[in-house]
């Protein structure tokens, strides 16, 4: 009797969620047949079986969360090969996590034909564009992968030939609520199964962020200064996001100690040269923050261009999990949504993040003289153990300057 650990999946994931088992105990499986599917972090990852044998014994269930080396299953060995399957296996899994995602499996580079997969990617409306292997669809006659919780809660509504049927390409619980009623045309929607006094249950990115905050507030001493940017004189259409990026940069170069790391076990500040500005982004599993990096040396029309692969990869969750990672300063835009003031959390080892509120017209004075101003909300926050108040405050000013010039 062998015995299958959870295999190091890479990007220092120390653990994973169990989401699904595609098979059953005593079920005989193929060498390389798909056996259960996790979560982490970062991506969705299918584990496969490491040889023909039987599964004899699950180790772990369904919403288990497990530790890099725990057990999953057991199985007994059918074929002559070396019961050493632990190592190709592992080298296999860590090829997966550098390229999954929720919605499939992103083929590598040297990838050229499979016989398990079509590639497909698709555009802003959703229609396929051919000969663009970046998302790839499981073949009508397997299983169609989704997000977990569109997955979730097609099974809870008995939906999963909707999955089968559709090219998936951003189907939403909405839709699926959508689809339910439509087939069930007297039912409300607190009709609708798993959506009444329902406890989710946190994972992959949500459960990330939790354990983020959590640890922020218990380790950083944050304050947070707020002030407002008269922008009355912007052109109509103008780009907010990249002018307010282009504030950020301006004020690095005068404050560069709000662009920067703190280390709270030595005690020191790590300054950098370089802005890898990262840039919250609400997507449907969560809040993502991918990291648009050397900012600073970038043309408007290129950060534009990146800054939108990023968000695009987010909403179809084929980021890789290094755009994840590295910021040195971020930008949280929540007046997109509504708020105008707010008290961002910073994510360690990070020294400072800037939230942008709802733009508004109101009353400001100018020259001595009332006028009507349009009028943008800047909430400042940062590591009080870094950076002083007058550094914060000579940050913010700096934003200002460059927003109002």
């Amino acid at each position: 009797m062998s015995t299958f650990n959870l295999p190091d999946l890479g990007e220092g994931l120390q653990d994973a969620e169990i989401l699904e088992w595609v098979i059953n105990e005593g079920d005989a499986v193929e060498v390389d047949q798909l056996v259960l599917v996790v979560e982490t972090a970062k991506a969705v990852v299918e584990l496969p079986s490491p040889e023909k044998t039987t599964i004899s014994k699950f180790s772990v269930r369904v919403g288990d969360t497990v530790n890099v080396g725990q057990a999953l299953f057991e199985y007994s060995s059918e074929s002559t090969l070396q019961p050493q399957v632990e190592k190709p296996l592992l080298s296999q899994a860590k090829k997966q996590s550098e390229s999954v995602s929720v919605v499939g499996v992103l083929p590598s580079a040297n990838e050229k034909n499979d016989d398990l997969y079509e590639s497909f990617s698709f555009n802003s409306v959703g229609e396929v564009n051919e000969g663009q292997p970046v998302v790839k669809k499981r073949r009508s006659n397997d299983k169609m992968l989704a997000p977990p919780n569109v997955l979730a809660l097609a099974k809870k509504l008995g939906l999963q030939d909707v999955l089968l049927d559709h090219e998936y390409g951003g189907l939403t619980q909405k839709d699926l609520v959508a689809i339910y009623q439509k087939r069930h045309e007297k039912t409300t929607r607190n009709d609708v199964p798993e959506l009444r006094n329902k406890i989710i249950k946190l994972s992959g990115a949500r459960k990330v962020m939790a354990q983020s905050m959590t640890k922020s507030h218990q380790h950083i001493p944050s304050v947070t200064l707020f002030d407002d940017a008269n922008i009355q004189h912007w052109d109509k259409g103008v780009d907010i996001t990249l002018k307010l990026i282009e504030s950020i940069i301006e004020a690095t170069r005068k404050v560069p100690l709000l662009n920067a790391w703190f280390d709270e076990e030595n005690l020191s500040v790590q300054l950098f040269d370089d802005v890898n500005l990262g840039v919250a982004v609400n997507a449907k599993d969560g809040l993502f923050v991918p990291v648009i990096r050397k900012v600073q040396a970038m043309p408007n029309d290129t950060v534009r261009e990146v800054l939108d692969e990023l968000i695009e990869g987010v909403n179809h969750r084929t980021i890789k999990a290094q755009k994840l990672l590295g910021a040195t300063i971020s930008l949280s835009n929540f007046g997109t949504l509504s708020g105008r003031y707010a008290t961002p959390i910073i994510v360690p080892p990070q020294v400072a993040i800037v939230g942008i509120g709802k733009i508004k017209q109101q009353p400001v004075v100018k020259n001595g003289q009332l006028a009507v101003g349009r009028v943008m909300p800047i909430s400042l926050s940062f590591d009080h153990r870094a950076a002083s108040g007058a550094d914060a405050s000579s940050f913010m000013q700096a934003m200002i300057q460059c927003l109002e010039k």
